[in-house]
């Protein structure tokens, strides 16, 4: 070399990584076969685990509830089971019939009869509700003075007018007609007997209705004191 400078050639050589052994080359192998292996146990155990799962929620949906199983069976059987002869009939046949009281009471009228084979010489003629309780008050004219200075009787008979009314007769049986001018119900200057006549239907507890009016009859139209 020039200037007999000598270099001494450097040989660079590739230094090679040591080789396995072959016990350590066959585990090296083995070792993606082992992670495969593992891999496709959890795999298996995956899917093992949501095929049970995936049965028993099957098994569950398919399985009636109890609880609402018996409601809905109990709610059925109310809706499409026939009527029980133990439940009460709501048939418009076998419901009770309301009767509305009837507490209608009208005066029709007044009969006379001063004969001598007479018992009841006046008669007042009314029409009542059916089966009223009533009672009969005579009274001196307008109605608030006891009849004084007569002797007399009252007696009733009822009859049946329809299926809601009923005639009512009440019948004034006078023991002397002589004495009617020495009563307070005989008026001198009209010459007529004059009176009040009250009619009450009654509750037990209260006067339901009254008809109450003043009664003029004149003696000698019917040939008393003429």
């Amino acid at each position: 070399s020039p200037m007999g400078v000598s270099h001494d050639e450097e040989i660079m050589t590739e230094q090679q990584p040591p080789q396995p052994t072959a016990a350590e080359a066959n585990h090296t192998a083995d070792q993606p076969a082992n992670t495969r292996s593992r891999t496709t146990s959890i795999l298996i155990a995956l899917i093992a685990v949501s095929v049970v799962a995936i049965v028993a929620l099957a098994l569950a949906l398919t399985k009636p509830f109890s609880g609402r199983s018996k409601s809905t069976d109990s709610a059925n059987e109310i809706i499409t089971a026939p009527p029980s002869s133990s439940f009460p009939s709501f048939s418009p046949s076998s419901r009770p019939s309301t009767i509305i009281p009837n507490w209608d009471l009208t005066f029709l009228g007044t009969d006379t009869d001063f004969s001598i084979d007479s018992t009841n010489e006046i008669t007042f003629k009314y029409e009542i509700g059916a089966g009223r309780t009533y009672e009969f008050t005579l009274f001196a004219p307008g109605c608030m003075d006891d009849v004084i200075g007569l002797n007399y009787n009252t007696t009733t008979v009822t009859s049946a007018a329809s299926a809601v009314t009923d005639n009512l007769d009440v019948l004034l049986d006078v023991e002397s007609v002589s004495n009617i001018r020495e009563s307070n119900i005989w008026s001198d200057i009209t010459s007529r007997i004059e009176m009040c006549i009250a009619l009450e239907l009654v509750s037990p507890t209260m006067v339901v209705k009254r008809d109450t009016r003043n009664i003029a009859i004149n003696l000698v139209n019917v040939g008393v004191f003429g």
